[in-house]
């Protein structure tokens, strides 16, 4: 598989992680939560159905599964601080919460992308 068909079906894997992000945070803010920690939650519900997805039908393992995993934490990590910072940031400046998360969603895609081909899974190979 060429690089844009593996890049189109990592952006599946994500449409669905984020999709259940967005429904994670829209059920908790509508249930009273404050938007940053409800955004958290739905970061986490994201990260697992991500890692799920991407692990099994985006990325080829050149490592064994448990390294692999350690890796997408860490590189989740970063991402959950970032949406974390982004979320900060754009509710400080009154952007309304959705607003906020689709900014931060755009920017956090491109860094998972980048760091989950490259170091997370795989150093060039293609499923």
């Amino acid at each position: 598989m060429n690089i844009t068909a593996r890049f189109v079906r990592f952006l599946g894997a994500g449409a669905t992680a984020t999709a259940l992000h967005y429904v994670t945070l829209i059920a908790l803010v509508s249930s009273g939560a404050p938007a940053l920690p409800a955004s958290a939650a739905g970061s986490v519900v994201g990260l697992l159905t991500h890692y799920f997805i991407s692990s099994r039908w985006v990325f080829v393992h050149v490592h064994p599964e448990r390294i692999a995993f350690v890796r997408f934490f860490l590189v989740s990590a970063l991402a959950f601080l970032l949406n974390s910072l982004l979320m900060l940031a754009g509710l400080a400046v009154g952007l309304h919460y959705l607003i906020a998360q689709i900014v931060s969603t755009l920017l956090v895609m491109l860094v998972n992308y980048v760091l989950h081909a490259n170091w997370t899974f795989m150093n060039g190979a293609m499923r």
